[in-house]
């Protein structure tokens, strides 16, 4: 912010001087008159192109991400920056435009830098900038004022002007306020709340029980949930809104990597997800909604507009109703001001813009999730006509999936591409970053129901064994130490229960090195060795069996991690692996020449001998493994199937790993991605219990107990 005024600034000064030596007299004339003109023009075409894009980034995943993130980017900040050039070029007047109108456009710009009401920021960082932009802020309102001040005059524009000024000011005063209330030091005060104290005049017991009862650290009164949750005027799907919405609330300081305690009942009762009553479509369902309420969190105006629905609704009357007598005023009236066409037509648009902006905000706010989980209430009569015009949302909503897709980045596909494309070889010497692998060749495919299945019925299993500990708490058998162990597993244990030993008798299944990345690559070469290999036989195991699709699927996702969302992953050297599989690869091409097939470019791995090098590697390890697998099927006599089937649990494994170790707040930044596959089962394991940041109170408030988590509040 403070860097884009200093900038509009130095435009300023330098513009004439630069227009002057460099340009022509006609350019400069030309410039001269249509400058305001086109740059107020440009400010609302870009608040337009935020308020897309704004939700474009929110929804998107495929090809086009990278691309949407970029343009994203440069709207957002160049929406600023034009809004605050125009101002400073305001602030020196022009012979071209009537001071009228330069007072008149003035709140406008106020107006634009307010934002739209889908993206207050594009990341967590502007979010802790808060400051600075409320800092930025008071310049602009400043400037705003001393313009309107500078070029008054005794016109009717004048006297429209001032509420524009009044609604500009309160739109731009919204978005620092948004700004703040996402900012992670003011997110933990929300988190607490103090309990109720008891009334001395109760004699009910219960009754006091139940005020001092704890949801979790720092927020208690399950009753006015269960109340909002249980209200039979509700539908199943407004109770199943609600039902995300409580979870949401409880799960809030997951988000800011806070550990804290959720009492026993409200876990077991209260956080919906309860295996025995979710299919794996709703639980991905579930927690996707649960991420879309964080994400409007973070980067939008909506839970500021939910969490104080009425003054938010008071300033959207007012800066609707002060736009609309505005434009019915103008015109009226605007025959009585001398002038120019298309001076009328740009204020005309900016006002019709504007009403439009603010329409649309409405009509989104009516649409939007937090309203219907609070008004979507039959029996009322005010509120009939509402539940029937959201009706058929409702159902939408209660009936999607989850995650729709994921990415996918095959290495040895790239690499037989590359070898094959001139044009790679050649970018390979410019592109330091290998954007170019990470981008270009990275694809995205539906995340079906199957793979849905397949994770959320890996995870159960984990969920059972945890409950059968925690019920031997009482005898002192439990320990934190216990979880830690099995979100530990990186494969190793798949190994193990299949009577392997990669520790100390099976030389072949060892893996010299603590490096995950490293590691996802050399099972990513076994994975895709095995399955081309298969594929090449013919092999109906590959060809109809899901385990395998769900296997290359598992492996694919995770080695796009590694390469391309590294800072979701535990640290490792993921670039330099990359380059140096890479160029080993390119010395093993059959034939020596640029195209081959991947069936060729598969065999000749698979036939390279281990005493023709003495090199290490993950590609070298990777068809150890691979060959290791495939004599699975010839020497021990296993089928295919199951061959398929303990890989794909070793991929499970190493995504549960991952899951568990990457940070909420990264989690949190990916959402302005589209979200990625590995937050929503990260956030599945939230609600189970897989985490060490959340500690279930196996005793009551009243009973308390030695606590693995020091109290964060």
């Amino acid at each position: 912010m403070l860097f884009a005024i200093a900038i509009s600034l130095l435009y300023v000064e330098i513009k004439d001087s630069v227009l002057k030596r460099v340009f022509s007299e006609i350019v400069k004339k030309f410039w001269s008159k249509w400058e305001l003109r086109s740059m107020v023009m440009l400010s609302l075409i870009l608040q337009f192109l935020l308020v897309y894009f704004g939700r474009k980034r929110k929804k998107y995943t495929g090809n086009w991400v990278p691309l949407i993130a970029v343009i994203a980017w440069l709207i957002y900040f160049s929406a600023d920056w034009m809004a605050t050039l125009v101002l400073s070029t305001l602030l020196r007047g022009s012979s071209e435009l009537k001071e009228g109108l330069i007072v008149f456009w003035t709140p406008f710009l106020l107006w634009h830098l307010g934002s739209p009401y889908n993206i207050t920021a594009y990341s967590l960082e502007d979010n802790e900038l808060w400051l600075r932009h409320f800092l930025g802020m008071f310049f602009q309102i400043g400037e705003a004022i001393y313009i309107y001040v500078r070029f008054r005059s005794n016109t009717t524009l004048n006297a429209m002007a001032i509420p524009l000024f009044i609604g500009g000011v309160l739109k731009f005063l919204e978005r620092i306020w948004a700004l703040r209330c996402a900012n992670p030091k003011q997110l933990m005060k929300y988190f607490y709340s103090s309990p109720k104290k008891e009334n001395p005049s109760t004699s009910d017991s219960a009754a006091r029980s139940e005020m001092r009862e704890m949801i979790r650290t720092g927020l208690f009164d399950p009753s006015e949930k269960r109340g909002f949750i249980g209200d039979p005027r509700i539908t199943s799907e407004v109770r199943f809104l609600r039902e995300v919405d409580s979870a949401f609330e409880v799960f809030k300081p997951l988000f800011t990597d806070l550990p804290f305690q959720i009492s026993k009942a409200f876990h077991d009762e209260m956080v919906f997800l309860n295996p025995s009553t979710r299919t794996a479509a709703e639980a991905f369902n579930f927690v996707k909604i649960e991420l879309e309420f964080l994400y409007d969190l973070l980067y939008t105006k909506n839970p500021l507009q939910h969490r104080h629905h009425i003054v938010s609704l008071a300033l959207r009357c007012i800066c609707f109703f002060s736009l609309l007598s505005v434009l019915i005023a103008f015109s009226v009236l605007y025959r009585k001001i001398e002038d120019s066409t298309v001076d009328v037509v740009v204020t005309y648009t900016l006002l019709l813009g504007a009403v439009w902006l603010e329409s649309y905000s409405f009509y989104m706010h009516i649409r939007s999730k937090w309203t219907i989980l609070r008004y979507a209430v039959r029996g009322h009569k005010r509120l009939k006509l509402y539940c029937r015009l959201v009706q058929n949302r409702l159902y939408l909503i209660k009936s999607q999936e989850g995650i729709q897709k994921m990415a996918q980045h095959d290495f040895l596909e790239y690499c037989v591409k590359a070898k094959a494309s001139q044009f790679a070889q050649i970018l390979k010497f410019i592109d330091p970053g290998d954007l170019l692998q990470k981008f270009w060749y990275t694809k995205w495919k539906e995340v079906d129901i199957e793979l849905k299945k397949f994770i959320y019925n890996h995870l159960l299993p984990i969920f059972n064994n945890l409950n059968e500990k925690r019920s031997k708490f009482e005898k002192g058998l439990f320990k934190l130490e216990c979880l830690e162990k099995i979100l530990a597993e990186r494969g190793d244990n798949v190994l193990q229960e299949k009577g392997f030993d990669p520790d100390e008798k099976d030389e072949y299944w060892k893996l010299k090195t603590t490096d995950f990345p490293r590691q996802i690559f050399v099972w990513h070469i076994a994975t895709s060795l095995v399955y081309y290999n298969d594929l090449s036989k013919h092999r109906r195991s590959t060809l109809f069996n899901p385990v395998c699709k769900i296997s290359k699927s598992l492996s694919d996702y995770m080695m796009y991690l590694v390469l391309v969302r590294p800072t979701m992953l535990p640290k490792g050297f993921s670039d330099i692996v990359n380059k140096e599989t890479y160029q080993q690869t390119q010395r093993i091409s059959p034939k020596k020449k640029m195209k081959v097939s991947m069936e060729e470019f598969n065999e000749a791995l698979l036939s390279f001998g281990f005493n023709k090098f003495s090199e290490n590697g993950a590609l070298w390890d990777g068809i150890k493994f691979a060959k290791q697998l495939q004599s699975l099927v010839r020497e021990e006599r296993w089928d295919h199937e199951e061959k398929w089937k303990m890989i794909s649990e070793v991929w499970m494994e190493m995504m549960v790993y991952g899951a568990s170790r990457c940070t909420w707040e990264e989690h949190a930044q990916q959402l302005r991605h589209g979200g990625e596959l590995l937050t929503h089962v990260a956030l599945i394991m939230a609600h189970l219990g897989l985490t060490t940041q959340v500690q279930r109170l196996e005793k009551s408030a009243d009973h308390p107990i030695a606590s693995a988590f020091p109290t964060p509040f």
